[in-house]
């Protein structure tokens, strides 16, 4: 039987092993960035005559009947329009949800923007202002609300005269019509506006160096709210952020453990973050997370997926063989090798086993290339957000090992650890 004492050191020598695996990282985020559907979403800054030095309420739901407001302007402009931009985090004043703008000289090349941050309705103490861009051209502009740490940060772009003549006619149509109270002064003299939801920092993590960033999910200024905001990965090169895909993000989540992206057959775990989105800290453990994964030894679910030349294939006509499904990324570490392993796996063991490799592409013309170029031997995929949630893949690269009819057997292996194991077995 083993001693107290035996037992003791036991679970010292436990806990060292399990601190030594892992690593905690703080990480400055000191970048705003894009993530994906920042370039996608066209909203724009609708902007309305100011009248008597009085504007009217906005309500985003239109459920509260707008008010007259009296504002104090500042002087020396010829002509005056106001509006409102989204931002949660101001709960505020007349317009809850918005920042208040006043924009001097609308018409003109170069407007001034001043923004309402205290919520009294006095432009000229807010010691805030900004140029605005002419056609065209486009202009970033932080606003934060005063007296907190408050912030959204926006790109603004105004409108190209001669440009989208139809959309633009619709849109003019559409605020007269919605807000026949208001003057609404034309879209060529609007703008349209992208607001930078990622907060992001470099590291060196894993063995490989990768971007860390925190989403903030409902626009609020804060960056680490559970079951809302969430931890994102990517690539040193990448410049754009996915915060909804589950390969390069999760959400954070109340309980340690829960939130966590695996990378090169590392997890990086969350820690803690800054509310308002300064830093982050995570864990880097030498093992990836099983978490929505089927058991051992159950069968994958079926599914179907799309070949780069198009074609659409069922999982299920592959029974008849063992299955070694590889998920990676051009820009992972080891990607050329793990290839090159597919190539020799699919040539060597062509009789028991097929190779199906999703890849991760920024364009879909990129798998195309990929596919006609490399004289593959192996089945070449594209990546799908709904398969790998329902295979439980959590990051690149990733692989799943089966016996026939989709069993599994394990997770995770490279290929290079896949061909040394069949080789050992004969």
């Amino acid at each position: 039987m083993i001693s107290r004492v035996a037992l003791f050191l036991l679970v010292i020598i436990f806990q060292a092993m399990h601190l030594f695996a892992q690593q905690e990282i703080t990480v400055a985020l000191t970048e705003f960035a894009r993530d994906d559907r920042f370039d996608r979403l066209n909203s724009n800054l609708a902007l309305f005559e100011l009248k008597n030095d009085t504007m009217l309420t906005w309500d985003f739901e239109g459920l509260r009947k707008a008010k007259t407001i009296a504002i104090i302007k500042p002087e020396g402009f010829k002509a005056y329009a106001y509006g409102f931009v989204f931002f949660a985090g101001n709960n505020q004043g007349n317009n809850p949800g918005f920042i208040t703008v006043l924009i001097g000289n609308p018409y003109h090349a170069k407007p001034t923007l001043f923004a309402d941050l205290n919520n009294n309705n006095n432009f000229t103490d807010d010691n805030y202002s900004a140029v605005l861009p002419w056609r065209g051209d486009t202009s970033e502009i932080e606003l934060c609300i005063s007296g907190t740490k408050l912030c959204t940060k926006i790109k603004f772009t105004r409108h190209l005269m001669e440009s989208n003549q139809m959309y633009k006619e619709l849109m003019n149509e559409f605020y007269q019509l919605t807000y026949p109270t208001r003057k609404f002064i034309g879209m060529n003299h609007c703008y349209r506006i992208q607001q930078y939801q990622i907060k992001c920092g470099l590291v060196h993590a894993g063995g490989d160096s990768i971007r860390v960033a925190l989403f903030d999910a409902n626009n609020n200024g804060l960056y680490n709210e559970p079951d809302s905001d969430r931890f994102v990965l990517a690539n040193l090169t990448d410049t754009i952020f996915y915060p909804f895909d589950d390969l390069y993000s999760s959400t954070i989540s109340k309980k340690s453990g829960f939130c966590f992206i695996d990378k090169n057959g590392k997890q990086i775990e969350f820690v803690s973050a800054s509310p308002y989105g300064d830093n982050i800290t995570f864990n880097v453990l030498d093992q990836t997370n099983n978490i929505g994964h089927v058991k051992v030894g159950k069968k994958l679910p079926r599914f179907k997926y799309i070949t780069w030349k198009g074609d659409r294939q069922k999982i299920s006509k592959l029974k008849k063989y063992e299955l070694y499904i590889y998920f990676g990324s051009p820009q992972a570490i080891n990607f050329a090798a793990d290839t090159l392993a597919l190539r020799v796996l699919a040539s060597s063991y062509s009789k028991s086993i097929r190779v199906i490799g999703f890849i991760e592409v920024n364009k879909s013309y990129e798998l195309s290339i990929f596919g006609q170029y490399s004289y593959l031997n192996w089945i070449l995929a594209y990546k799908n957000k709904d398969l790998n949630r329902k295979l439980g893949i959590r990051g690149l690269p990733s692989s799943i090992y089966t016996k026939k009819r989709r069993r599994v057997v394990r997770y995770n292996l490279t290929p290079n650890e896949l061909l040394q194991e069949l080789k050992r077995k004969g």
